[in-house]
């Protein structure tokens, strides 16, 4: 029996129940905005959307400040914070733009630790808006992969890494590419299957949209009969 991937298993689970929520609404209705109904009228905070991060789905908490400098995205015990300035500030195109961020940061390094690991050399990374392939190596060398991978969990982007890394070895997809893979990677089947499993909500843009606290609950006129 082959061993459980604990990491992608719950990445699964996440994502079938964000699946089940937006086919069953009346199973699980929508969270209520009347915690922020008493917030200060400034600084207004909202959990709506959730981002696809490294195989986790964080809550996006939006701060509406109009004092702040610009708009932002930040990581906080877990959820995504995404400050913005006013009501119709692009949310989804800023936690992009934030997942574009943690990818270029984050994703040379991996590729560079992988390459000493595995024994190769490559020439230039690039990190790209691909949606036709996760990721590719030319023949001279250079590695290209979309950000989006960024969204996988670990052990995924891991495989995805190491999958372009052998091709300096074996331009190919023969029996000695996949002993290779499999030499450092053993469970790349798994991670295959988790691709195919996942792979429109990795390629999905964010849906993230500021909703407007509703106003204080008004009290019943007092009964003066």
């Amino acid at each position: 029996m082959p061993e459980i991937d604990i990491e992608t298993t719950i990445s699964d689970v996440k994502l079938f129940i964000e699946k089940l929520k937006a086919d069953l609404p009346e199973v699980f209705p929508a969270p209520s905005a009347q915690q922020a109904a008493d917030a200060d009228q400034t600084v207004v905070v909202n959990t709506n959307g959730k981002v696809l991060f490294m195989g986790d789905l964080l809550e996006c908490e939006i701060i509406l400040n109009p004092d702040i400098e610009k708009p932002s995205c930040a990581l906080e015990d877990g959820r995504l914070l995404a400050y913005i300035k006013t009501e119709n500030e692009d949310i989804s195109a800023l936690a992009d733009t934030w997942l574009r961020a943690q990818a270029n940061e984050i994703l040379p390094k991996r590729i560079t630790d992988w390459a000493q690991k595995i024994g190769v050399q490559f020439n230039n990374i690039a990190i790209k808006d691909q949606k036709t392939m996760w990721a590719s190596c030319s023949q001279k060398n250079n590695l290209n992969f979309s950000y989006r991978i960024i969204k996988m969990p670990n052990v995924v982007i891991d495989y995805l890494i190491v999958h372009e890394l052998v091709h300096l070895i074996h331009f190919n997809h023969g029996e000695d590419y996949w002993s290779t893979v499999a030499k450092h990677c053993p469970g790349y089947k798994e991670h295959r299957k988790w691709l195919n499993a996942n792979k429109y909500a990795v390629l999905a843009d964010s849906d993230i949209k500021y909703l407007p606290p509703p106003p204080p609950a008004q009290e019943p006129p007092a009964d003066n009969a």
